[in-house]
Parts: structure tokens; sequence; C-alpha cells
């Protein structure tokens, strides 16, 4: 975690630093991938503004806020930061979801071993799409897989999340039509 702070037009205060380093540590101790925060508080005239700039993951957060004191824009700026990283966090779990399938509780195996019992889950539509849409769905879905139909050759293929999170692909060769 690396944490700048810059002051402009008013003499730097270690314990405005200080103060403001607790509170953003506080926040950013979750995040798990290298954290890069940048402060910098102004003072023009009366206003006494703070900004906050996060980037982590790929992504950046921004904010800024006014109050009567440095100290009270700092608490604002947490509380703006605390909404925008849950928001970060919940898209992100989205995102990323859960990989297992959900099914519905296993029966009992029948006595006839012979005998094998298929159980629907549901009916599936195939679309036609590009190999990149299916990527795109299969992220948008909790599904652990795509079956789709390939825009270009007009083949049923599957698109799949693997252990490594990369994404594997199942040309079955077999047509549609």
């Amino acid at each position: 975690m690396n944490i700048q702070i810059t002051f402009r037009h008013i003499p730097s205060s270690s314990a405005l630093k200080q103060y403001a380093e607790e509170k953003i540590t506080k926040l950013i101790k979750t995040l798990k991938e290298p954290v890069e925060v940048h402060i910098i508080f102004t003072q023009e005239k009366k206003a006494n503004t703070v900004e906050l700039t996060l980037k982590s993951a790929g992504k950046e957060l921004y904010v800024k806020e006014q109050g009567l004191d440095m100290y009270a824009a700092i608490d604002l700026i947490y509380d703006k930061l605390d909404k925008q990283l849950t928001k970060f966090k919940e898209k992100k779990k989205k995102h990323t979801g859960n990989t297992s399938m959900k099914h519905p509780p296993k029966e009992e195996v029948p006595a006839d071993e012979d005998e094998v019992m298929v159980i629907p889950e549901k009916d599936y539509f195939v679309r036609p799409m590009t190999t990149e849409e299916a990527v795109l769905q299969l992220d948008l879905s909790e599904n652990p897989f795509i079956v789709y139909l390939d825009a270009g050759d007009e083949k049923i293929n599957v698109v799949f999340k693997r252990d490594d999170g990369h994404y594997g692909l199942i040309e079955t060769g077999a047509r549609y039509r």
C-alpha cells in the first residue's frame, strides 16, 4: 500500500497526515491487490478541500469533498469512499460469482444399478453469437458454461470457466440446422 499526501496552499501537518492515513487504512485493508492512494489537501480562501484518488486492481476511484475544516472533509471523504468501495466489491463479487452449478438435492440411487436416472435442469435455448459474446454472457451469468451457436460457422460450441481463471472452448463440430 502506497499513500501519497500533498498539501496545496496550506502548511504541512503531521497530525492531519496521520488522521487521513488512519481513516483510509481502515477502508482499504480489505483490498488484496496493490493499492495506491493520493490525497491532496487544498485551502483556497475559506474553502478546505480534500481530494482522494485510489487505484487498485485496474480501477480508479476518485472522491472530492469540502468541509468546514480538513478533518470534517476527511470524514466526508471516508463516507463517500466507503460507499464506492462497497459498490466495487459487490460488482466484483457478481462478476466472479460462485462457479459451482446449482443442482437440486441428489435423489437416492435406484436399486437397479443398470437403470440411469436423468434429471432435467432447465430448458436451454441456443443463441447465435461469437465466442467473445459467449464469454461476456458467461461472465454475467451464474452458470459455469454457455452453449451457443457460433455466428460464423453455425456450429454448436461450449465456453466454460476453467479452474485457473481462464476460459475453455469446446468446438463440437455439430451443425445446428
